[in-house]
């Protein structure tokens, strides 16, 4: 639907130029003059909401990878203290709590690893005392908590920006209908009676509302994510096409796949919380179905002192 619709605004920019071509036949056309400007108006808004619709959020997916590193680090670092003290202490109630708060750590799910991050939190508040004889200070403990805190603020901002596109793409469509309404019932029979005297305007102005189709031909794309260094298939993680609302999950086996992908060149963007995003440029001109393999790199994690 996004790409009908921008071959539409591609349209509208072919008629505005044609208008302003030839803008002097419409010089005492208070009526058309008046249509033409509205036209122009409607233009305007559909360019400000193609940008608009498609803010990008990468710099917030980058900051919260970097503070998910940070997490992982101070994690490990709590889980060591905590599993010290509950050594130390016999503590098979604390033990118990460990277990599971380093399983739900480990899942991929960076909404699962978050609330971990805080039940871990919580248990260190609770044993705060103790563990500053792990090295586990108050400092660390707070500086902790806005490592969670400061995550769920960028998780708010993404969540802000994707709605914030989802609005204005749908305000893009509405006002796409409302434009050709507008043409459709007003500007074309103005422009119309210029056909006995002024056909060159005519068939420019017509020839530019001959809407670009879209183009029907299709393909399917399989792809395989692996470990750049291992070889091994990479689980889970999301596979985007840039500038469209095309998106679907790579399985536990690594694979991923679109079923129709339009003919040209599209920009894939891979991204697993555990290796750095990977963006693969594709080029499609045939019907075809295409295997593509993609390498990614793992994050390295530093490990603790």
């Amino acid at each position: 639907m996004i790409a009908r619709f921008l071959s539409k605004l591609q349209s509208y920019q072919h008629i505005d130029d044609a208008l302003e071509k030839y803008q002097s036949v419409f010089e005492t056309d208070e009526t058309t003059k008046s249509q033409i400007t509205i036209f122009a108006g409607y233009l305007v808004k559909l360019r400000v909401l193609q940008v608009d619709m498609n803010q990008s959020t990468k710099s917030v997916t980058k900051a919260k990878r970097e503070l998910f590193k940070e997490l992982t680090i101070k994690s490990k670092l709590i889980m060591i203290a905590l599993i010290r003290l509950a050594n130390a202490t016999n503590n098979q109630d604390l033990r118990i709590k460990l277990e599971e708060i380093q399983d739900q750590l480990a899942r991929r799910s960076q909404i699962v690893c978050l609330a971990a991050a805080f039940l871990l939190y919580e248990l260190t508040i609770e044993h705060a005392s103790e563990l500053e004889n792990y090295s586990i200070t108050a400092e660390f403990i707070t500086a902790y908590k806005k490592c969670i805190d400061d995550i769920e603020i960028l998780n708010a901002e993404k969540n802000l920006i994707l709605d914030h596109n989802k609005k204005n793409r749908k305000n893009f469509g509405e006002l796409i209908r409302t434009t050709d309404s507008f043409l459709k019932d007003q500007l074309d029979w103005s422009i119309e009676s210029y056909r006995a005297t002024n056909s060159e305007m005519v068939i420019a102005y017509y020839s530019a509302r001959k809407l670009n189709k879209v183009i029907n031909h299709h393909m399917a794309l399989r792809g395989l994510v692996v470990n750049k260094q291992t070889g091994e298939p990479i689980a889970n993680g999301d596979v985007s096409v840039l500038g469209t609302d095309l998106e679907t999950k790579i399985t536990k086996n690594g694979y991923f796949s679109f079923k129709n992908l339009p003919k040209g060149d599209f920009t894939l963007k891979v991204e697993n919380i555990r290796y750095e995003t990977e963006e693969v440029i594709i080029y499609r001109y045939l019907n075809e179905y295409l295997n593509i393999k993609i390498e990614m790199q793992p994050l390295q994690v530093p490990h603790p002192a």
